[in-house]
């Protein structure tokens, strides 16, 4: 707190001269006289001491005293504020020097060091990649937040058993199956602790410091939303992409509906360092089968059977796996080792085309178009199909080969169209302009059954089409 410099400001002592070397009992008496003067004169010198803060003079006083008063009342109207914290001041140089006449000005003195002397902590700085990122009381606080922003990623066990590791290494073999060890856990960044004098406000809470290190602020920013603002507008601004901004403020969606006074998320928190954990993993793990496809000329096509199941593999596999915060980023096969060979399976499908019988691939049946209505409940009742509208020409088109099983006006549908794929399913095509078809006519896949149309109870031009499946009604859409 202060440094005393040893020196005496023109206290030199004066060279002696040769001459008197020699000398008469007169001088001898004469320098006797001349020795009582000097005597006299140091009694009369005052010390004076210089003050110094930081190189900068800030004036001269007659007492210490004064200097200690002035920092001890610093310190105390300090640590009504920092109460936990071990108060000093700057380092104060002071310089003394004796004087036949002092020149001094206790007054102004005190007066610039209220001014200019401030009040500081001897504080545990953490560096990070050699820029100050925090200061804490101690570096045992400091090393206590370090390892709270490990477990924020990793247990209490296992940073324990690391430590057993490192401190009684032996031998340890590869992790049983199912099982995994921590190797080493490091920082991504160069993190370092050194002492630093600083403003006490600028020390912080364990609780503050692991905020910073998640977060790298310890603030985020917030934004008021005004009259017409919009999600895309407020995310530009702040250098955002709207994804970014929707990330930023969970259950804020693209289209949600925002109002002046609302305030939004506009801070990306970037960690200032993360944890790195490297690991050993073992794990058994699947191997999938392989599926080999046979053609059969005398099977139809459409039909399939499975002449041999496949069945998955099984293999040991050891990992290193690398992560920072807790997130895999890299994942490295040590070793690998097969248990159990996976078993192929093979798949019949049948290539024989047969016209009256469907393949079981539904093409679109009509020539473009949107599907306007779905299946399900509408009106208060079941709508069994979907409905396609605007096509670009009004051909109806048959979805699959099969036989034509019904042909003709039907109530509510209008004219209708119905067609066996002889592979159990069905097909409906209703509300038809005209017919094209009759009943024990087979038709191909595409082929023209008739013109869309509005008949039956409809409210426009289009088609209804429905599917079944062994008798039950299915969407088309899943077969389409």
């Amino acid at each position: 707190m202060f440094k005393r410099s040893n020196r005496f400001v023109a206290s030199e002592s004066p060279k002696k001269n040769s001459f008197f070397s020699k000398i008469t009992l007169g001088i001898a008496v004469a320098t006797f006289s001349l020795g009582l003067t000097s005597a006299s004169a140091e009694e009369s010198l005052s010390t004076v001491y210089h003050i110094y803060l930081d190189t900068k003079y800030m004036g001269s006083v007659n007492d210490q005293n004064l200097i200690s008063t002035v920092t001890k009342t610093k310190i105390e109207t300090a640590s009504a504020m920092h109460k936990d914290l071990n108060l000093s001041v700057e380092d104060i140089e002071i310089i003394p020097e004796k004087m036949f006449r002092p020149v001094y000005d206790n007054n102004e003195t005190v007066l610039n060091l209220n001014k200019e002397l401030d009040v500081v902590v001897e504080a545990t700085q953490l560096m990070i990649n050699g820029e100050a990122v925090a200061h804490f009381n101690s570096s045992e606080e400091a090393e206590s937040v370090l390892n709270e922003y490990k477990l924020l990623y990793l247990s209490e066990e296992e940073l324990k058993s690391l430590e057993l590791q490192k401190t009684a290494p032996i031998a340890i073999n590869s992790p049983q199956e199912g099982q995994s060890r921590l190797l080493d856990v490091t920082f991504t960044e160069e993190v370092s602790l050194e002492l630093q004098k600083v403003a006490p406000d600028k020390v912080l809470t364990a609780e503050q410091g692991l905020n910073l290190l998640k977060k790298g602020t310890l603030s985020e920013k917030k934004y008021k939303v005004k009259d017409h603002d919009v999600l895309g507008g407020i995310a530009n601004q702040h250098n955002l992409s709207l994804e970014e901004l929707l990330k930023l403020n969970p259950g804020l969606k693209e289209d949600s509906l925002i109002k002046p006074g609302e305030e939004l998320n506009v801070t990306i928190l970037t960690p200032f360092v993360k944890v790195s954990a490297k690991e050993e993993s073992s794990k058994k793990e699947a191997i999938a089968f392989e599926t080999e496809i046979k053609e059969d000329s005398s099977m139809p096509k459409g039909e399939k059977k499975t002449t041999q199941k496949g069945v998955n593999g099984e293999r040991l596999v050891n990992y290193m796996i690398y992560k920072e915060n807790g997130t895999e980023v890299k994942r490295e096969t040590v070793s690998e080792q097969t248990l159990k060979e996976p078993v192929k399976e093979i798949i019949v499908k049948g290539t024989k085309v047969i016209p009256s019988r469907g393949t079981g691939d539904l093409s679109w049946p009509a020539v473009g178009g949107y599907v306007s209505s779905g299946l399900g409940q509408r009106w208060g009742k079941l709508h069994k199909g979907i409905d396609i509208a605007r096509p670009s020409n009004k051909t109806i088109k048959a979805a699959d080969n099969g036989k034509v099983v019904s042909a003709g006006f039907d109530g509510g549908y209008g004219n209708k169209v119905v067609i066996d794929h002889n592979n159990g399913m069905r097909t409906v095509y209703a509300h038809l302009e005209s017919i094209s078809v009759s009943v024990g006519q087979v038709v191909s896949q595409g082929q023209k059954l008739g013109v869309m149309g509005s008949t039956g109870n409809s409210t426009g031009v289009h088609l209804h089409f429905e599917v079944y499946e062994n008798g039950n009604l299915k969407n088309p859409m899943d077969y389409l």
